[in-house]
């Protein structure tokens, strides 16, 4: 902030509403009062690094991002004016049955829809990913059949047949799911155990959750997940939100979903448990950035441990207290 914003008092201003981005905290504020104020210093800080080079601001899959993200992106791009930023965002459309007029009467602003893949494209994106693999002869056309155009389902089938297991007549699965699910099932218990390990977690996860949620060594979990990372399902982030803990990422949301689906329900309890409890370590001065994601975790173990008929004492109280200070 102090190289972008030149006035003492605004940076200060600036740096006061960026600082729980980062996890630091903030003042209390009226939530009127504050969103707006926050809104300004984040355009503010934006617009200040666009005055020393040309910037661009990626918000990937936005269908995911919460009311006030959404509102952010609106409010940047409406009154942000004299400095050369080109705000990026995909969605699926999804986006759109929230927010229906997303993009809609901006000056300066296109909308893209993407179609599916053309017979021509998606054979054009086969021969790229088969390039160095030897596929039996008709497999190709059956994959292009199969596709419907949607290039994750051919990206994911290549990577099956990237796998030991893939013998000559292996079956094409009709869904996306279904090849991700197949996927899954060639991975080594440990393996298929972390990956299910992290999907409770979330979609971006830390060595030391699980370490915490599968009981294993600290080294184990690092090897487990080089190898993940390897097999494409998971991504080491560059920059992690937890200090001296590793970051990683699912490569695709459906992934995460589908590895979460595979756990047995009495077993997620304890996991959700488990992730809660390595949260609550980590809180301290994060108490209000991580309080919603404790009380999701704690909220999901009361009610997985209801559904399998266990005794609910100790997770009432500690759900109850989670919850009341996610309220706060």
């Amino acid at each position: 902030v102090a190289a972008v914003v030149d006035d003492e008092a605004e940076a200060r201003w600036v740096l006061e509403h960026l600082r729980p981005l980062v996890g630091l905290g903030g003042p209390p504020q009226d939530a009127g009062d504050h969103r707006r104020e926050a809104f300004g210093a984040w355009r503010r800080f934006f617009e200040s690094l666009a005055e020393q080079y040309p910037l661009v601001l990626v918000f990937e899959d936005l269908h995911w991002a919460d009311d006030g993200l959404l509102d952010f992106v609106d409010h940047l791009v409406d009154w942000s004016s004299g400095v050369p930023i080109l705000v990026v965002c995909t969605s699926r459309p999804e986006l759109l049955e929230r927010r229906p007029g997303w993009g809609g009467g901006k000056r300066s602003a296109l909308t893209v829809s993407l179609s599916p893949l053309s017979d021509a494209e998606t054979e054009q994106l086969l021969a790229a990913l088969l390039a160095e693999k030897t596929v039996q002869d008709g497999r190709a056309a059956r994959l292009l059949a199969h596709a419907g155009g949607n290039p994750l389902y051919a990206e994911e089938y290549v990577r099956m047949l990237a796998e030991p297991f893939a013998g000559p007549e292996l079956p094409l699965p009709e869904t996306v799911q279904g090849i991700i699910a197949a996927r899954l099932d060639t991975l080594a218990a440990e393996e298929k155990a972390l990956l299910q390990g992290a999907a409770v977690v979330g979609k971006v996860f830390w060595v030391g959750s699980l370490t915490a949620v599968s009981g294993r060594p600290r080294d184990e979990v690092e090897e487990g997940l080089l190898r993940l990372e390897r097999k494409e399902f998971v991504r080491r982030e560059r920059r992690s939100s937890v200090a001296g803990e590793t970051a990683f990422v699912f490569r695709h949301i459906l992934v995460r979903d589908i590895a979460y689906s595979q756990i047995p329900r009495t077993r997620r309890a304890d996991v959700h448990r488990l992730a809660a409890e390595w949260l609550e370590g980590l809180a301290g001065d994060r108490a209000e950035d991580l309080a919603d994601l404790i009380a999701h975790h704690y909220l999901s173990a009361l009610q997985f441990a209801r559904a399998a008929g266990r005794d609910l004492d100790a997770l009432r109280g500690r759900a109850r207290n989670a919850l009341a200070e996610a309220g706060d």
